[in-house]
């Protein structure tokens, strides 16, 4: 019975042991999206856009233009807004992939997850603010 006993204290061991080499660790993408150089640079530029469509709207308003025109402007310019938030969105997660992934091959992560898909992670493994660092420094803005 004792060695039975020693026997899987040791494998779990081992087997604890080899996962601990691994480097896995987490980075929550949201708080990258909304606290990040490129994030804030992106939002600020669409926010730009929609006010430039509103102001369009708002001068056709007291132009005396008929509603139903005003009402199909609006909605031909919200088409526009979202088909560039689309587009920032893509690039921006393009952006961040690839960030993603030369910020785990610099520092030797086997496996990088995003915080929101984890029931549950040790605050060490946490690396939200190294990599927001990193990108801030390497992407401060999406190409």
């Amino acid at each position: 019975m004792f060695r039975f006993v020693y026997s899987v204290l040791f494998a779990v061991f081992v087997i604890s042991f080899s996962f601990a080499s691994e480097k896995i660790v987490f980075i929550d993408i949201q708080k990258v999206v909304v606290s990040s150089k490129a994030g804030i640079s992106a939002q600020a530029e669409l926010e730009s856009q929609a006010k430039k469509f509103k102001e369009e709207i708002e001068k056709k308003q007291k132009a005396g233009e008929s509603e139903s025109q005003i009402r199909a402007f609006a909605e031909e310019k919200q088409k526009e807004l979202m088909q560039k938030r689309q587009k920032i969105a893509e690039k921006f997660m393009k952006t961040l992939q690839k960030a993603v992934t030369e910020f785990a091959k610099n520092k030797g992560y086997k496996l990088i997850l995003d915080k929101n898909s984890l029931l549950y992670g040790k605050p060490e493994l946490d690396v939200t603010e190294d990599f927001l660092k990193y990108f801030d420094e390497n992407y401060s803005s999406i190409k």
